[in-house]
C-alpha cells in the first residue's frame, strides 16, 4: 500500500488546453480517491504547474473547492520561483508575462522530492498519477524516482497526443483502476519509454556533444533493460 499519492490537476482532473474531462466522472473519481486515501491514512496532494496567481483561481472555480483541503493543493509559488537561479527566474518571469497560464512541469518533481524528505517517506511508498509520458514518466524516472501511472484517457508528450507505450502502468477515471495501483503497484517495464525518449532526443540532437550525457544515460538504461 502506498503512503503518499500525487495527482495532476491539469490534464487529468481539470481542463487543460484542448482537454476537457467529463466533470461528473472526474468529480466522482476524485471523491472516491480522496475518501479512500483518508480512510487508509494515505497523504494525497493535487499538483498544478500554474503559478499561484492562476492556480488558486482555477481551484476556486473547480469542483475541488469544498471537496479538498486547499493546503494539499500545490502549485508554483513565489517561494519556488525565488529559489530558482537568477537566470531561470528571468526566463520564468518572461514566460508567465507572455502567457499567464504557462505550466511549469518541472515544479512537480521539486515538490515531490521536498515532500518525501519532509514526511520521511521512501520513494517506493509514493505514486504519481499524471498524463504526460515525458514530464510524468521520464522526468519522474530521472528525478524523484517514484512510481508513476499515466492517464490513458489523455496521454500526451508535453501537450501533444501520443499512443500508449507498452509496459507502463495506466489508470482511467474509473476509481478501481487507481485503487489497484495504490494497493499493489505492478512491476513495470520502461523499455518502450526509454526507446521513446531516445528516439525523441535523436531528433533534436545537434552535433555529438549536445545532451551527450543524457543520451548515454538513456542508452545505458535500454541496455540494462535488455540484459534484465
Amino acid at each position: 500500500m502506498k503512503k503518499i499519492c500525487f495527482i495532476e490537476a491539469e490534464g487529468v482532473l481539470l481542463p487543460f488546453k484542448d482537454f476537457f474531462p467529463n466533470e461528473r466522472r472526474a468529480r466522482l473519481f476524485f471523491e472516491q480517491l480522496a475518501d479512500f486515501c483518508e480512510k487508509k491514512k494515505i497523504l494525497l496532494y493535487v499538483l498544478s504547474g500554474f503559478h499561484e496567481s492562476v492556480a488558486h483561481k482555477k481551484f476556486d472555480e473547480s469542483f475541488l473547492k469544498g471537496k479538498f483541503d486547499k493546503k494539499n493543493f500545490v502549485c508554483a509559488t513565489e517561494k519556488y520561483v525565488l529559489n530558482k537561479t537568477v537566470a531561470d527566474q528571468k526566463i520564468y518571469r518572461e514566460k508567465i508575462s507572455s502567457d499567464p497560464e504557462f505550466n511549469d512541469s518541472f515544479f512537480k518533481q521539486v515538490f515531490i522530492e521536498s515532500v518525501l524528505k519532509e514526511k520521511k517517506v521512501s520513494q517506493k511508498d509514493a505514486l504519481l498519477f499524471g498524463d504526460d509520458v515525458w514530464v510524468d514518466g521520464y522526468y519522474t524516472m530521472r528525478f524523484s524516482k517514484i512510481d508513476f501511472a499515466l492517464f490513458e484517457e489523455h496521454l500526451v508528450d508535453r501537450g501533444n497526443k501520443v499512443d500508449r507505450l507498452n509496459g507502463l502502468a495506466y489508470f482511467s477515471l474509473d476509481f478501481n483502476s487507481a485503487k489497484i495501483l495504490i494497493e499493489k503497484f505492478p512491476q513495470i517495464n520502461t523499455a518502450s519509454l526509454d526507446k521513446f525518449v531516445f528516439e525523441t532526443m535523436k531528433k533534436v540532437l545537434i552535433g555529438d556533444s549536445l545532451n551527450e550525457s543524457m543520451t548515454k544515460a538513456i542508452k545505458k538504461r535500454m541496455e540494462d533493460n535488455k540484459r534484465g
